[in-house]
């Protein structure tokens, strides 16, 4: 080191390098690519920590659900309830994501419980749902976006799996979009406040005559 030796007498350094050590850190283009892509996306929402946002509770800007497809109710109320994709749970989650997509974009969080708030995880969902698969209800999420909302604004919805207090998560994250989006090409959502509203008549049209001017 400098502070041992006079460095100003060195020339030249010869280093050997054994790559194969480093095998564990290696990643993949592709992966590399994804990331730098999905940060140029979601550059817009704030970057406080996950555990952060859940503490402050459900915001315009944020909303929680504890499944995607499952009827948590059902199953704990119903003996006679035989677990399925509920259709109607699909389509709260699409109206979530169009309203935040026709407004200022948000988060949405699958996995946890709004009153009191508190991490649910999605571990029963998949397993019962899903045959113990992220994969699966992965792709279950992209072919709900795609027939729901449509496939030319998948690039402004972002989503993965996450851990948080050793419980799986569902988090999305939206971009605001700059051209009206409609769910199942015919109905309009929007934030208002911590909630979901729908806008129809001359509402809506006032509403994107000011949005996407």
């Amino acid at each position: 080191t400098s502070g041992k030796i006079d460095i100003s007498s060195i020339i030249r350094v010869n280093y050997d390098l054994d790559i194969t050590k480093l095998e564990e850190y290696k990643v993949e283009e592709t992966i590399v690519i994804k990331n730098i892509e999905k940060n140029e996306k979601t550059s817009h929402i704030n970057h406080e920590k996950l555990e952060e946002k859940i503490e402050h509770g459900e915001t315009k800007l944020v909303e929680f659900k504890q499944s995607l497809s499952l009827d948590i109710k059902q199953i704990a109320n119903n003996k006679n309830y035989s677990p399925k994709k509920e259709k109607y749970l699909n389509e709260v989650i699409m109206k979530t994501l169009n309203a935040f997509l026709n407004t200022d974009g948000g988060e949405l969080f699958i996995g946890i419980q709004d009153d009191p708030i508190q991490i649910t995880g999605i571990e029963k969902e998949i397993k019962m749902l899903y045959k113990s698969s992220t994969d699966n209800i992965l792709t279950h999420i992209g072919d709900l976006i795609e027939d729901i909302i449509g496939s030319q604004y998948i690039n402004l919805i972002d989503y993965e799996i996450k851990q948080m207090e050793n419980k799986k998560i569902i988090h999305f994250v939206c971009k605001k979009s700059n051209k009206p989006v409609y769910f199942k090409e015919t109905r309009f959502f929007i934030r208002n406040g911590p909630s979901t509203r729908e806008l129809m008549g001359r509402a809506l049209s006032e509403y994107i005559k000011e949005r996407f001017k």
